[in-house]
C-alpha cells in the first residue's frame, strides 16, 4: 500500500489500491448490508434508499453548507430516482388491474405519468376531483422533475453521449425545500397506493 503525506495528520495520509483490496466483502448477519432477493423488497427498498440518500445528502450540505456544491448532483439524482421508481412501481402493482403493462424500458417521466393517470381513472376517477389540488400539484411536481432532469442523465454526467456538455435547466436550488417538496410528493403518492390496495380487497372480497 502506497501512501502519500500530504501534511503530517492521518486525515490526510492518502492511501492507494492495493493487490489485497476487495470492494465487496461478505461479511456475518446483522453487521453490513444484506440485499433484497425478491424483487418486490428491493424495488420498495430502492424507493426508500434513493428518497432517504437525497435527505441525507441534503442535511449533510446543510451542516457543511461549501460541500453543497458537490452534493448537488447526487441529491437531485437520488430524488429524481425514487420518484421515477416510485411511479414504476405503482403501475406495477396496480396496472394489471386497469390493463394497464408495467414500464421498464423509460426514463420519461411524463410517459409513466400519463400510464399513471390513466390506472387513476380505472380504479376512481374522484381521486381526481377529490383531492385535485394535490393530484394537479403531483403532476406539475412530475412534470417541473421532467424539465429539469428530462432522462435522468443530466445530473449523473456532465456530457452527452455525443461528448456535448449537458445544459442544465437550472442554475440554484434550494436544497431544504426539495427536502419538503419530495417528502409530500411520496406522501401523496403512499396514499394513493394504500387506497388502490384497499379497493383491490374489496374487489376481491
Amino acid at each position: 500500500m502506497q501512501r502519500i503525506d500530504t501534511g503530517g495528520t492521518e486525515d490526510s495520509l492518502l492511501l492507494w489500491p492495493g493487490l489485497n483490496d476487495r470492494a465487496f466483502v461478505e461479511t456475518r448477519a446483522f453487521r453490513g448490508a444484506w440485499v433484497a432477493k425478491r424483487a418486490d423488497e428491493r424495488l420498495f427498498r430502492m424507493i426508500k434508499g434513493f428518497h432517504e440518500a437525497g435527505d441525507l445528502l441534503v442535511s449533510e450540505s446543510e451542516a457543511e453548507p461549501h460541500r453543497a456544491q458537490n452534493l448537488v448532483y447526487p441529491i437531485i439524482f437520488a430524488y429524481r430516482q425514487s420518484l421515477e421508481l416510485r411511479l414504476k412501481s405503482l403501475l406495477l402493482d396496480f396496472g394489471h388491474a386497469a390493463g394497464e403493462p408495467a414500464e421498464f424500458r423509460t426514463h420519461d417521466l411524463k410517459t409513466l405519468w400519463t400510464k399513471f393517470k390513466r390506472v387513476v381513472a380505472f380504479f376512481e376517477n374522484e381521486l381526481q376531483s377529490t383531492d385535485a389540488d394535490a393530484f394537479s400539484a403531483t403532476e406539475a411536481l412530475v412534470a417541473e422533475f421532467d424539465t429539469v432532469d428530462p432522462g435522468s442523465d443530466a445530473f449523473r454526467f456532465a456530457h452527452d453521449t455525443r461528448g456535448r456538455l449537458v445544459k442544465l435547466a437550472l442554475s440554484q436550488v434550494d436544497l431544504a425545500n426539495l427536502r419538503k417538496v419530495m417528502a409530500n410528493l411520496h406522501n401523496f403518492l403512499e396514499c394513493v397506493a394504500c387506497h388502490f390496495h384497499y379497493k383491490l380487497d374489496i374487489a376481491t372480497s
